[in-house]
């Protein structure tokens, strides 16, 4: 049991239900008549025979096939009360080898729980899951390397180690579509990530990994699938590269929070042609010691039949210049911040033709002249 009175998995609950990987539903799930663990969180409460539950597939966090009744999917992940993080509600003890005999199994959620046993480290036996097409393992206090048996999922498509330190082993996975490494303490691994084969990717975090380099030398510009990047949090510098201008599936694209602390040069994207960016909806440039033109950078976004810009975040930089007046083209914008910048000149009256914008923030400029009933 587990210290505090939180929660704890014994085998014999993962066990009871793993006997239901070759059953259908209605079926017992337990195998005997072991009494489940103290569950303050109410998280395993309907994994019991006391209420006359014996179907597993209605049990809380355990989804089944309609067509088969086997077990499909396993979803424990802790979620917190107003944002509150209890202790006491945390699943605690270790990933019990018994879930292999979940043939069919291809959605694994357990994060924010203390499952990391005894020995601190992820199972290698979970690379054996390979019905696996989700997994998500964020936030459990791991310690040590992603074993490469993970490697071994080779149908797996969307994977999350959110706060997973020391991921030095990287593998290839080719049908990941999703991989979420954010604060992994990845800062010495740009020279190993180019060899991950991910030309499924379409959604990449790798923020707030201490990265310090020039963002030229990145390794995912090639990777033209991608919808959504996040690689804020970082020390990124020097200009960006061409190659962002050829990535013409990105719907979202995060550089926001580079810190200027212990890296004193400035990141450019002014001279990039991003006119071919005609999916792009939401642009994060905000807090990243960013500096060139506002002009120029303007003229270097989307410039498509069907714009489909909605939130630009451009605050905290260093960008000077004015405000072109075809700004108003964007009429599909919701946000716009451009705050604490070095913007000078009038505000144009073109603004106003952004119907739909909702959030418009322009302090902390030079801007001159006043704001007329056409810019409200």
């Amino acid at each position: 049991m587990g210290c505090g009175g939180a929660t704890t998995i014994s085998p014999a609950t993962a066990l009871s239900l793993s006997s239901a990987a070759g059953r259908t539903r209605g079926t017992p799930c337990w195998s005997s008549s072991e009494a489940s663990p103290a569950d303050p969180a109410g998280i395993l409460a309907t994994w019991q025979l006391a209420g006359g539950q014996l179907d597993c597939c209605r049990w809380r966090g355990v989804r089944c096939s309609n067509s088969t009744g086997y077990v499909v999917g396993l979803n424990l992940r802790y979620v917190p009360v107003n944002n509150i993080i209890a202790l006491s509600d945390l699943l605690v003890g270790q990933i019990s080898p018994s879930l292999l005999s979940l043939h069919h199994l291809k959605h694994l959620d357990l994060s924010w729980n203390n499952l990391q046993g005894p020995s601190g480290r992820l199972p290698e036996f979970l690379g054996s899951l390979k019905s696996l097409r989700y997994l998500n393992l964020s936030g459990i206090p791991f310690q040590g390397r992603v074993p490469p048996q993970l490697g071994n999922l080779t149908n797996l498509h969307s994977l999350d180690l959110y706060l997973l330190v020391d991921t030095n082993a990287f593998f290839t996975i080719p049908s990941l579509m999703v991989l979420y490494l954010t604060s992994c303490n990845l800062m010495m691994a740009n020279q190993s990530l180019p060899h991950l084969n991910l030309t499924k990717l379409e959604r990449l975090d790798l923020s707030y990994n201490d990265f310090i380099h020039p963002v030229t030398s990145c390794w995912f510009w090639n990777l033209t699938s991608l919808q959504y990047l996040n690689v804020g949090g970082n020390y990124w510098y020097s200009q960006f590269p061409e190659a962002l201008g050829g990535m013409t599936s990105l719907q979202v694209l995060d550089f926001s929070d580079n810190s200027a602390i212990g890296n004193p040069q400035s990141m450019y994207i002014t001279t990039v042609n991003m006119t071919k960016l005609c999916n792009l909806e939401i642009l994060h440039l905000d807090e990243s010691y960013i500096h060139g033109n506002i002009t120029e950078l303007f003229e270097g976004f989307p410039q498509c039949p069907l714009n489909k810009l909605k939130e630009l975040y451009l605050n905290d930089n260093n960008f000077t210049g004015v405000l072109p007046g075809w700004i108003g083209r964007w009429t599909n914008l919701l946000t716009l911040d451009l705050s604490n910048n070095q913007i000078t000149g009038e505000i144009p009256s073109e603004i106003g033709m952004l119907t739909n914008l909702t959030d418009l923030y322009l302090d902390g400029n030079n801007f001159t002249g006043l704001v007329t009933h056409e810019q409200n």
